[in-house]
């Protein structure tokens, strides 16, 4: 089976038209689903926000692009992502066990995984993050956005 990625949020998701279009003509956007029944009890306990969805995009800069202009102070977006959907049950045993997560702050333009923070460029961030791992199996990658 293919990969998986989710997304939860803070707040209910409305892509933008402009991004819904930018995906239809050249198929590398970002977008989100409602997530399938089936999704539901497997990743119960899994995010701490509320609204969660399967995300398509979220390894590109159009997805980086959305969080520049669409996040609001106070937003926080939590993204997790396996390989194969076969062994998610695998991947998020492993995960839970011996967690890395990574922070993103789009407010202060800071990088943080398990071997430290890291202050971006604020003109360039987006380029300076899409050069990083942000997306992991290994753990939640959250995105917020308020001031340090």
């Amino acid at each position: 089976m293919t990969e998986i990625t989710f997304l939860a949020s803070s707040r209910k998701l409305e892509i933008p038209r402009e991004i819904e279009e930018y995906n239809f003509e050249r198929e590398e956007g970002f977008a989100v689903h409602k997530i399938e029944d089936y999704w539901k009890n497997k990743l119960d306990g899994l995010f701490s926000m509320p609204y969660i969805y399967e995300a398509f995009g979220v390894g590109n800069k159009r997805f980086l692009r959305y969080l520049e202009v669409q996040m609001q102070i106070g937003d926080v977006f939590e993204i997790y992502h396996v390989r194969s959907q076969n062994q998610f049950d695998e991947f998020r045993r492993r995960m839970e066990e011996a967690p890395e997560p990574i922070e993103v702050n789009a407010g202060s333009y800071t990088y943080t995984d398990s071997y430290g923070t890291y202050l971006l460029n604020p003109k360039r961030w987006i380029e300076e993050l899409s050069h990083r791992n942000y997306i992991s199996e290994h753990g939640i990658t959250t995105f917020v956005k308020y001031d340090s």
